[in-house]
């Protein structure tokens, strides 16, 4: 057995071929999938995924069985990507430094108004979560809550600082949120917040 086995990288290969209809497809063989996998992301393209035992030959037939889910995926990526674009233009980009102080001073606000104690926090730019807290009470913010409206950043704030009292989604969770916003606006507040998930894909620069 290699000793250095897992400090391999799982991608081999990879190969970029331009198709007719969706440009540049890029191939990757990876050593640990079992299937072949085609991903679609805005402002990323089409991405297949393919095992190692698996031809080029087989992964790009397999592309083309599935043209129609490919096709409706880039128009959704498209939209997400259009979004993204539009609130870019319409708010700016901010530095780093106005992000972090207007979010840790928010939250600080919040903490103070309904009781809440937390120990430290740190912005990061995660791709798929508004915030955690951890099992010490450390809070991690994802840098786009700057850009969502201020009732949806509140709820976020005080959903991760909730979780220094209580730390997973149990009733008695939900009930500091539904005794804060309310039952009916949170659900509506978290139904509304997956509206804004185009803002975890930002354009290329």
């Amino acid at each position: 057995m290699n000793i250095f086995s897992r400090t391999k990288l799982p991608y081999t290969n990879t190969s970029i071929i331009t198709d007719p209809e969706f440009g540049p497809v890029q191939f990757i063989a990876v050593r640990n999938v079992r299937s072949i996998r085609i991903f679609v992301q805005p402002f990323q393209g089409v991405v297949v995924k393919y095992p190692t035992g698996v031809s080029l030959r087989k992964a790009r037939n397999f592309v083309d069985s599935k043209r129609l889910w490919i096709r409706q995926a880039i128009q959704r990526a498209q939209i997400t990507e259009q979004k993204s674009q539009d609130h870019i233009l319409l708010h700016g980009s901010p530095g780093k430094t106005e992000i972090r102080r207007s979010l840790i001073s928010r939250l600080n606000e919040l903490a103070r108004e309904h009781d809440f104690h937390f120990n430290k926090v740190s912005l990061r730019n995660q791709k798929s979560r508004w915030g955690s807290c951890s099992a010490q009470d450390n809070i991690s913010l994802n840098q786009k809550l700057y850009f969502l409206p201020d009732h949806l950043r509140d709820y976020v704030l005080v959903h991760e600082l909730a979780h220094t009292r209580e730390k997973n989604h149990s009733p008695a969770f939900w009930n500091i949120l539904f005794h804060i916003f309310g039952a009916l606006e949170t659900r509506g507040m978290r139904r509304e917040l997956k509206t804004f998930d185009f803002l975890f894909y930002a354009p290329p620069t």
